[in-house]
């Protein structure tokens, strides 16, 4: 409500247009509407961080959610940018931070979307993760792979245990195989010792299935 407003409200008191009863009623309702319209306004604070449309309502839900400017710029500087405030609420519910983007980013995965960062937090996939794969020799991976392989426990280490015992071209899809009927290295070499030498992915399950 304006000074103006008032101002001819009392007036109009003076004048007995209007009783002291009127007069605080309809104070009291432009007092009322005054402050919803302060509400849908987007927060001034909040404009150096890109959003100048926040309303009174979506700001409430990001201070709920302890959503402020800083953590919104910091995903806009690791590349995330026109965000919703649904989005922002998610990554934050998610505890996903900007370092852990930029440190995925530089893993090579550039392009991520909310979906898929909230994707691998779930299942627990971080850039570390990542990089150990990697450097294991499988440099071509995507999300699905890397949820696949976290959710099947196979790490690098397995892998690289794998591949000194001589499997070195695996897929993911054999790697999880291997994994889910507990193939592992020792049981490699314990067939070559056996006599089993031109062993493949499938000879392997197919052995441990009959319990040989």
């Amino acid at each position: 409500m304006t000074n103006p407003e008032r101002t001819k409200i009392l007036e109009m008191v003076a004048e007995g247009s209007l009783t002291i009863e009127q007069a605080d009623q309809l104070l009291e309702r432009l007092s009322a509407q005054s402050q919803a319209s302060a509400e849908q306004r987007p927060d001034q604070s909040q404009l150096t961080a890109g959003f100048p449309t926040f309303t009174g309502k979506q700001m409430a839900a990001l201070e709920a959610h302890e959503v402020d400017a800083d953590y919104i710029r910091a995903l806009q500087e690791a590349g995330l940018r026109d965000l919703t405030v649904k989005q922002l609420i998610s990554l934050k519910d998610y505890e996903i931070d900007a370092d852990e983007i930029v440190a995925l980013r530089e893993a090579g995965f550039t392009d991520l979307t909310v979906k898929q960062l909230i994707a691998l937090t779930t299942y627990e996939v971080d850039a570390e993760y990542v990089r150990a794969l990697q450097e294991a020799g499988f440099t071509d991976l995507t999300v699905e792979h890397l949820i696949s392989l976290k959710n099947y426990e196979v790490d690098a280490e397995y892998i690289r245990a794998l591949r000194e015992a001589g499997f070195t071209d695996l897929t993911v899809k054999q790697l999880i195989s291997l994994k889910t009927y507990e193939v592992d290295a020792d049981d490699i070499r314990a067939r070559r010792a056996a006599g089993f030498t031109d062993l493949t992915v499938e000879h392997l399950i197919s052995l441990k299935e009959q319990g040989e």
